[in-house]
Protein backbone atom coordinates (compact mmCIF):
# COMPACT_ATOMS: atom_id res chain seq x y z
CA UNK A 1 0.00 0.00 0.00
CA UNK A 2 3.10 2.08 1.23
CA UNK A 3 4.48 1.78 -2.17
CA UNK A 4 1.65 2.47 -4.32
CA UNK A 5 1.04 5.66 -2.57
CA UNK A 6 4.72 6.86 -2.97
CA UNK A 7 4.10 5.81 -6.90
CA UNK A 8 0.73 7.65 -7.06
CA UNK A 9 2.66 10.51 -5.27
CA UNK A 10 5.16 10.66 -7.92
CA UNK A 11 2.93 10.50 -10.95
CA UNK A 12 1.33 13.51 -9.93
CA UNK A 13 4.06 15.69 -8.84
CA UNK A 14 5.25 14.95 -12.49
CA UNK A 15 1.73 15.85 -13.77
CA UNK A 16 1.39 19.12 -12.35
CA UNK A 17 4.11 21.22 -13.53
CA UNK A 18 2.34 20.57 -16.51
CA UNK A 19 -0.63 23.15 -15.31
CA UNK A 20 0.35 26.28 -17.05
CA UNK A 21 -0.52 27.58 -13.44
CA UNK A 22 1.47 30.27 -11.28
CA UNK A 23 0.80 28.87 -8.24
CA UNK A 24 3.64 28.60 -5.83
CA UNK A 25 3.32 25.23 -5.12
CA UNK A 26 2.64 24.05 -8.49
CA UNK A 27 5.94 26.05 -9.91
CA UNK A 28 8.34 24.38 -7.20
CA UNK A 29 7.76 21.33 -8.49
CA UNK A 30 9.70 22.75 -11.53
CA UNK A 31 12.77 22.44 -9.63
CA UNK A 32 13.83 18.56 -8.52
CA UNK A 33 13.46 16.48 -11.26
CA UNK A 34 16.50 14.40 -10.80
CA UNK A 35 14.89 13.84 -7.10
CA UNK A 36 12.23 12.91 -8.34
CA UNK A 37 13.08 10.64 -10.79
CA UNK A 38 15.96 8.53 -8.41
CA UNK A 39 12.65 8.24 -6.11
CA UNK A 40 10.71 6.86 -9.16
CA UNK A 41 13.30 4.35 -9.78
CA UNK A 42 13.20 3.36 -6.31
CA UNK A 43 9.68 2.70 -6.81
CA UNK A 44 10.38 0.99 -9.87
CA UNK A 45 12.65 -1.33 -8.10
CA UNK A 46 10.56 -1.81 -5.17
CA UNK A 47 7.78 -2.99 -7.82
CA UNK A 48 9.76 -5.31 -9.51
CA UNK A 49 11.11 -6.98 -5.74
CA UNK A 50 7.59 -7.27 -5.55
CA UNK A 51 6.38 -8.71 -8.57
CA UNK A 52 9.16 -11.60 -7.79
CA UNK A 53 7.81 -12.33 -4.01
CA UNK A 54 4.00 -12.30 -4.28
CA UNK A 55 3.07 -10.89 -8.03
CA UNK A 56 1.28 -7.93 -8.94
CA UNK A 57 -2.63 -6.56 -9.00
CA UNK A 58 -3.80 -5.13 -11.83
CA UNK A 59 -3.60 -1.58 -10.10
CA UNK A 60 0.14 -2.30 -9.57
CA UNK A 61 0.53 -2.57 -13.08
CA UNK A 62 -1.28 0.25 -13.46
CA UNK A 63 0.80 2.00 -11.31
CA UNK A 64 4.06 0.73 -12.62
CA UNK A 65 3.55 2.00 -15.83
CA UNK A 66 2.31 5.42 -14.89
CA UNK A 67 5.53 5.80 -13.15
CA UNK A 68 7.61 4.29 -15.66
CA UNK A 69 5.98 6.88 -18.15
CA UNK A 70 6.94 9.67 -15.45
CA UNK A 71 10.31 8.76 -15.00
CA UNK A 72 10.50 9.04 -18.94
CA UNK A 73 9.18 12.67 -18.52
CA UNK A 74 11.77 13.83 -15.96
CA UNK A 75 14.59 12.40 -17.56
CA UNK A 76 13.35 14.42 -21.04
CA UNK A 77 13.50 17.21 -18.91
CA UNK A 78 17.33 16.44 -17.29
CA UNK A 79 18.73 14.71 -20.39
CA UNK A 80 19.76 18.56 -22.18
CA UNK A 81 21.85 19.20 -19.30
CA UNK A 82 24.35 16.49 -19.21
CA UNK A 83 26.90 15.73 -22.10
CA UNK A 84 24.95 13.11 -23.91
CA UNK A 85 22.59 15.70 -25.33
CA UNK A 86 24.28 17.99 -28.55
CA UNK A 87 25.65 21.58 -27.34
CA UNK A 88 23.47 24.18 -27.74
CA UNK A 89 26.44 26.87 -27.66
CA UNK A 90 29.09 26.18 -29.93
CA UNK A 91 32.60 26.02 -28.07
CA UNK A 92 34.68 29.16 -28.74
CA UNK A 93 36.52 29.20 -32.03
CA UNK A 94 37.83 32.75 -32.05
CA UNK A 95 41.73 33.61 -31.44
CA UNK A 96 41.08 37.45 -30.94
CA UNK A 97 40.90 37.69 -26.78
CA UNK A 98 39.28 41.25 -27.59
CA UNK A 99 36.33 40.00 -28.07
CA UNK A 100 36.00 38.01 -24.76
CA UNK A 101 34.21 38.61 -21.96
CA UNK A 102 34.04 36.94 -18.74
CA UNK A 103 31.40 37.47 -15.94
CA UNK A 104 31.05 36.56 -12.46
CA UNK A 105 27.81 35.73 -10.94
CA UNK A 106 27.36 35.29 -7.08
CA UNK A 107 24.76 35.63 -4.89
CA UNK A 108 26.66 36.80 -1.78
CA UNK A 109 23.50 35.49 0.57
CA UNK A 110 23.22 38.78 2.78
CA UNK A 111 23.96 37.53 5.79
CA UNK A 112 27.38 36.12 4.97
CA UNK A 113 30.25 37.92 5.80
CA UNK A 114 32.77 36.36 3.80
CA UNK A 115 33.77 39.09 1.50
CA UNK A 116 37.32 38.71 1.63
CA UNK A 117 37.00 34.86 0.50
CA UNK A 118 35.01 37.01 -2.44
CA UNK A 119 37.97 39.38 -2.77
CA UNK A 120 40.64 36.53 -2.85
CA UNK A 121 38.44 34.71 -5.83
CA UNK A 122 37.91 37.45 -8.08
CA UNK A 123 41.55 37.76 -8.08
CA UNK A 124 42.27 34.45 -8.83
CA UNK A 125 39.41 34.32 -11.51
CA UNK A 126 39.99 38.03 -12.68
CA UNK A 127 36.52 38.15 -14.56
CA UNK A 128 35.86 41.55 -16.53
CA UNK A 129 32.17 41.33 -14.89
CA UNK A 130 31.26 41.22 -11.60
CA UNK A 131 27.39 40.37 -11.08
CA UNK A 132 26.27 40.44 -7.21
CA UNK A 133 22.69 39.54 -6.12
CA UNK A 134 21.48 40.13 -3.05
CA UNK A 135 24.09 42.59 -1.42
CA UNK A 136 23.43 45.79 1.21
CA UNK A 137 24.95 48.29 2.72
CA UNK A 138 28.10 46.12 4.39
CA UNK A 139 28.94 44.26 1.58
CA UNK A 140 28.84 47.66 -0.54
CA UNK A 141 31.21 49.18 1.98
CA UNK A 142 33.41 46.20 2.37
CA UNK A 143 34.00 45.64 -1.58
CA UNK A 144 35.05 49.37 -2.00
CA UNK A 145 38.61 48.30 -3.12
CA UNK A 146 37.43 46.83 -5.97
CA UNK A 147 36.91 49.87 -7.89
CA UNK A 148 40.31 50.30 -8.15
CA UNK A 149 40.63 47.56 -10.98
CA UNK A 150 36.79 47.67 -11.38
CA UNK A 151 36.32 51.56 -12.30
CA UNK A 152 32.84 51.10 -14.13
CA UNK A 153 29.85 50.05 -11.80
CA UNK A 154 26.10 50.00 -11.51
CA UNK A 155 25.53 50.06 -7.32
CA UNK A 156 22.30 49.21 -5.71
CA UNK A 157 22.34 47.81 -2.22
CA UNK A 158 19.18 46.82 -0.55
CA UNK A 159 18.35 45.29 2.70
CA UNK A 160 15.79 43.51 1.39
CA UNK A 161 17.78 40.84 0.05
CA UNK A 162 17.05 42.33 -3.56
CA UNK A 163 20.03 44.56 -3.92
CA UNK A 164 22.50 44.56 -7.11
CA UNK A 165 26.02 45.01 -7.67
CA UNK A 166 27.70 45.46 -10.99
CA UNK A 167 31.67 45.96 -11.35
CA UNK A 168 33.30 46.05 -14.50
CA UNK A 169 36.52 47.04 -16.24
CA UNK A 170 35.44 47.71 -19.18
CA UNK A 171 33.25 50.24 -19.87
CA UNK A 172 29.81 51.25 -19.33
CA UNK A 173 27.74 52.41 -21.73
CA UNK A 174 24.28 54.12 -20.65
CA UNK A 175 24.10 52.01 -17.71
CA UNK A 176 20.51 52.11 -15.51
CA UNK A 177 18.99 50.85 -12.89
CA UNK A 178 15.43 49.65 -13.53
CA UNK A 179 12.92 48.05 -11.60
CA UNK A 180 10.89 46.56 -14.12
CA UNK A 181 7.92 44.48 -11.97
CA UNK A 182 8.32 45.83 -8.24
CA UNK A 183 9.31 49.15 -6.76
CA UNK A 184 12.00 47.03 -4.73
CA UNK A 185 12.91 44.69 -7.03
CA UNK A 186 15.73 45.84 -8.93
CA UNK A 187 17.68 45.16 -12.37
CA UNK A 188 20.13 46.04 -14.02
CA UNK A 189 20.84 46.71 -18.17
CA UNK A 190 23.95 48.56 -19.77
CA UNK A 191 25.59 48.20 -22.89
CA UNK A 192 29.53 46.97 -22.39
CA UNK A 193 32.14 48.04 -24.48
CA UNK A 194 34.61 44.60 -25.10
CA UNK A 195 38.54 45.31 -26.14
CA UNK A 196 37.76 45.37 -29.49
CA UNK A 197 35.13 48.47 -29.91
CA UNK A 198 32.03 46.00 -30.32
CA UNK A 199 29.09 46.93 -27.83
CA UNK A 200 27.35 44.25 -26.02
CA UNK A 201 23.93 44.90 -23.90
CA UNK A 202 23.81 43.45 -20.81
CA UNK A 203 21.04 42.20 -18.49
CA UNK A 204 21.19 41.74 -15.00
CA UNK A 205 18.31 40.32 -13.18
CA UNK A 206 17.37 38.90 -9.38
CA UNK A 207 13.48 38.45 -9.71
CA UNK A 208 11.39 37.43 -6.62
CA UNK A 209 11.55 33.63 -6.24
CA UNK A 210 8.05 32.15 -5.79
CA UNK A 211 7.17 29.80 -2.61
CA UNK A 212 8.78 32.54 -0.40
CA UNK A 213 6.30 34.29 2.52
CA UNK A 214 4.70 37.78 1.17
CA UNK A 215 6.73 40.52 2.06
CA UNK A 216 4.84 43.08 3.68
CA UNK A 217 6.21 45.64 1.00
CA UNK A 218 4.63 43.83 -1.46
CA UNK A 219 3.11 46.18 -3.72
CA UNK A 220 -0.68 46.07 -2.93
CA UNK A 221 -3.50 47.89 -1.04
CA UNK A 222 -3.62 47.73 2.68
CA UNK A 223 -7.42 46.25 2.03
CA UNK A 224 -5.68 43.57 0.03
CA UNK A 225 -2.88 42.98 2.61
CA UNK A 226 -5.92 42.73 5.51
CA UNK A 227 -8.04 40.31 2.93
CA UNK A 228 -4.53 37.84 2.67
CA UNK A 229 -4.57 35.00 4.98
CA UNK A 230 -1.74 34.46 7.18
CA UNK A 231 1.05 32.44 5.53
CA UNK A 232 -0.04 33.04 1.95
CA UNK A 233 3.20 32.83 -0.29
CA UNK A 234 4.30 34.12 -3.37
CA UNK A 235 3.18 32.80 -6.87
CA UNK A 236 5.83 33.03 -9.63
CA UNK A 237 3.56 35.69 -11.54
CA UNK A 238 5.87 38.47 -10.57
CA UNK A 239 9.25 36.54 -11.77
CA UNK A 240 8.04 35.70 -14.71
CA UNK A 241 6.53 38.78 -15.74
CA UNK A 242 10.75 40.57 -15.19
CA UNK A 243 11.87 37.57 -17.33
CA UNK A 244 9.52 37.65 -20.10
CA UNK A 245 9.30 41.27 -20.14
CA UNK A 246 13.53 41.15 -20.71
CA UNK A 247 13.01 38.16 -23.22
CA UNK A 248 10.57 40.77 -24.76
CA UNK A 249 13.24 43.56 -24.75
CA UNK A 250 15.75 41.35 -25.99
CA UNK A 251 13.91 40.48 -29.16
CA UNK A 252 13.18 44.03 -29.94
CA UNK A 253 16.85 45.00 -30.05
CA UNK A 254 17.35 42.88 -32.98
CA UNK A 255 20.04 41.00 -34.43
CA UNK A 256 22.85 42.35 -31.99
CA UNK A 257 24.69 40.57 -29.35
CA UNK A 258 23.31 39.98 -26.22
CA UNK A 259 23.76 38.29 -22.28
CA UNK A 260 21.53 38.08 -19.94
CA UNK A 261 22.77 36.50 -16.30
CA UNK A 262 22.01 36.75 -12.99
CA UNK A 263 19.73 35.00 -10.09
CA UNK A 264 16.77 33.74 -11.97
CA UNK A 265 15.33 32.10 -8.90
CA UNK A 266 14.26 29.55 -11.42
CA UNK A 267 15.94 25.92 -13.00
CA UNK A 268 17.31 25.74 -16.52
CA UNK A 269 14.89 23.13 -17.36
CA UNK A 270 11.67 24.53 -16.29
CA UNK A 271 8.79 26.00 -18.65
CA UNK A 272 9.42 29.22 -17.83
CA UNK A 273 13.25 29.40 -18.56
CA UNK A 274 12.58 27.81 -22.06
CA UNK A 275 9.83 30.40 -22.72
CA UNK A 276 12.53 33.00 -22.21
CA UNK A 277 15.06 31.59 -24.47
CA UNK A 278 12.05 30.84 -26.85
CA UNK A 279 11.34 34.51 -26.78
CA UNK A 280 14.48 36.12 -26.55
CA UNK A 281 16.38 33.81 -29.19
CA UNK A 282 18.96 33.22 -26.27
CA UNK A 283 21.13 30.46 -25.75
CA UNK A 284 22.00 28.12 -22.51
CA UNK A 285 25.76 27.31 -22.17
CA UNK A 286 24.63 24.73 -19.85
CA UNK A 287 22.75 22.36 -22.99
CA UNK A 288 24.84 19.32 -23.78
CA UNK A 289 27.56 20.33 -20.86
CA UNK A 290 26.18 19.69 -17.50
CA UNK A 291 24.01 20.95 -14.92
CA UNK A 292 26.32 23.07 -13.09
CA UNK A 293 23.90 23.40 -10.17
CA UNK A 294 24.32 26.57 -7.93
CA UNK A 295 22.07 26.32 -5.23
CA UNK A 296 21.65 24.99 -2.42
CA UNK A 297 25.32 24.65 -0.60
CA UNK A 298 23.65 23.78 2.37
CA UNK A 299 22.61 20.57 0.55
CA UNK A 300 24.54 18.10 -1.10
CA UNK A 301 20.89 16.25 -2.70
CA UNK A 302 19.39 19.40 -2.99
CA UNK A 303 21.06 21.57 -5.74
CA UNK A 304 19.29 23.15 -8.40
CA UNK A 305 20.57 25.37 -11.67
CA UNK A 306 19.37 28.84 -10.67
CA UNK A 307 22.07 31.12 -11.46
CA UNK A 308 22.40 31.51 -14.78
CA UNK A 309 23.91 33.54 -18.46
CA UNK A 310 22.09 33.53 -21.22
CA UNK A 311 23.38 34.62 -24.52
CA UNK A 312 22.27 35.45 -27.79
CA UNK A 313 23.33 33.46 -31.09
CA UNK A 314 26.33 35.95 -31.36
CA UNK A 315 28.77 34.37 -28.63
CA UNK A 316 31.12 31.13 -28.23
CA UNK A 317 31.71 29.79 -25.26
CA UNK A 318 35.16 29.30 -24.09
CA UNK A 319 34.71 28.34 -20.44
CA UNK A 320 32.09 27.44 -17.91
CA UNK A 321 32.78 27.05 -14.31
CA UNK A 322 31.48 26.42 -10.74
CA UNK A 323 33.60 27.84 -8.07
CA UNK A 324 34.15 26.89 -4.52
CA UNK A 325 31.88 27.12 -1.89
CA UNK A 326 32.80 30.98 0.07
CA UNK A 327 29.93 31.34 2.51
CA UNK A 328 26.75 32.04 0.58
CA UNK A 329 23.64 29.45 0.03
CA UNK A 330 24.50 29.55 -3.55
CA UNK A 331 28.27 28.57 -5.42
CA UNK A 332 29.73 31.64 -7.67
CA UNK A 333 29.67 30.75 -10.96
CA UNK A 334 31.97 32.40 -14.20
CA UNK A 335 31.73 32.06 -17.31
CA UNK A 336 33.52 33.61 -20.49
CA UNK A 337 31.91 34.75 -23.70
CA UNK A 338 33.71 34.65 -27.11
CA UNK A 339 31.82 37.38 -29.02
CA UNK A 340 31.66 36.06 -32.63
CA UNK A 341 28.76 37.27 -35.22
CA UNK A 342 29.28 33.95 -36.84
CA UNK A 343 28.59 31.53 -33.90
CA UNK A 344 25.10 30.26 -34.76
CA UNK A 345 22.81 30.75 -37.35
CA UNK A 346 19.83 32.99 -37.29
CA UNK A 347 17.73 29.93 -38.21
CA UNK A 348 19.36 28.08 -35.30
CA UNK A 349 18.46 29.91 -32.61
CA UNK A 350 15.54 29.54 -30.04
CA UNK A 351 12.09 30.58 -31.96
CA UNK A 352 9.15 31.70 -30.64
CA UNK A 353 5.60 31.29 -31.97
CA UNK A 354 2.38 33.09 -31.85
CA UNK A 355 1.69 30.91 -28.62
CA UNK A 356 4.72 31.56 -27.18
CA UNK A 357 4.41 35.46 -27.57
CA UNK A 358 1.00 35.28 -26.26
CA UNK A 359 1.76 33.43 -23.44
CA UNK A 360 4.90 35.48 -22.36
CA UNK A 361 2.27 38.77 -22.82
CA UNK A 362 -0.17 37.58 -20.38
CA UNK A 363 2.20 36.91 -18.09
CA UNK A 364 3.83 40.52 -18.34
CA UNK A 365 0.45 41.73 -17.80
CA UNK A 366 -0.38 39.76 -14.61
CA UNK A 367 2.66 40.42 -12.90
CA UNK A 368 2.23 43.68 -13.74
CA UNK A 369 -1.37 43.70 -12.35
CA UNK A 370 -0.57 42.14 -8.91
Amino acid sequence: MLLGLLALVLICVTLLPLLRSDAWWIRILDFPRIQFAVLIVLTLMGYIALRSWQGLRPWQYALTAGAGIALLWQLTAIAPYTALYPKEMPASTAGDVTNRISLLIYNVLADNRQAQALLDLISDTDPDLILLSEPNQWWLEHLTSLKDDYPYTLLQPQENTYGMLLYSRLELVAPEIRFLIEQDVPSFRSDVRLRSGTLVTLYGIHPRPPGLPRDEDDNITQVKKSEQQQGEREDSDKRDAELMLVAKEVKKLGDVPVIVAGDFNDVAWSHTTHLFQRVGGMLDPRVGRGLYNTYDTRSRILRYPLDHAFASRHFGLAELRRLPDIGSDHLPFLVVFDYDPNAVKPEDKPKADAEDEQEASEAIKKGKAR
